[in-house]
């Protein structure tokens, strides 16, 4: 409805001005060593066609837009996910934790491995050291 009433407004601005639309004008673009002439156009469809270059800017624009939208999108996915990853291993840690306390009161002393399958296999040794206590 409302493109209705818009092409309806706009063709009865058009109507009731049709002498300046219909006049003919040249364009003409100076730029000091480089001088040029449109050919003699009338003023609708000089103004057709820069409403036209108008729309497919704004068209690039909205495309781009969408397109980076979409890549935000799926950054913030990506870092949801090593949230959720990293809210899982402190979770794990701190159960760890929980179940040394809970033990015999004395806490191991733990070397820090430098990489992080030395770190996983040492938690689990000391998980099954705490799960089977020696006599």
């Amino acid at each position: 409805m409302f493109w209705l009433i818009l092409v309806i407004f706009l063709g009865l601005v058009v109507y009731q001005n049709l002498a300046f639309f219909s006049s003919k004008h040249v364009l003409q673009i100076n730029l000091g060593i480089y001088q040029r002439d449109t050919p003699e156009m009338t003023n609708g469809a000089i103004i057709a066609i820069f409403v036209s270059i108008s729309v497919l800017i704004m068209m690039m624009l909205y495309t781009v837009s969408r397109y980076n939208g979409y890549r935000a999108k799926k950054n913030i996915k990506a870092l949801q996910a090593g949230i959720d990853e990293r809210d899982n291993t402190i979770a794990k840690l701190t159960q760890e934790v929980e179940l040394l306390k809970d033990g015999d009161g004395a806490v191991p002393a733990l070397e820090v491995p430098d990489n992080p399958t030395q770190a996983q296999e040492g938690i689990e040794e000391t998980a099954e050291a705490q799960s089977n206590p020696t006599p």
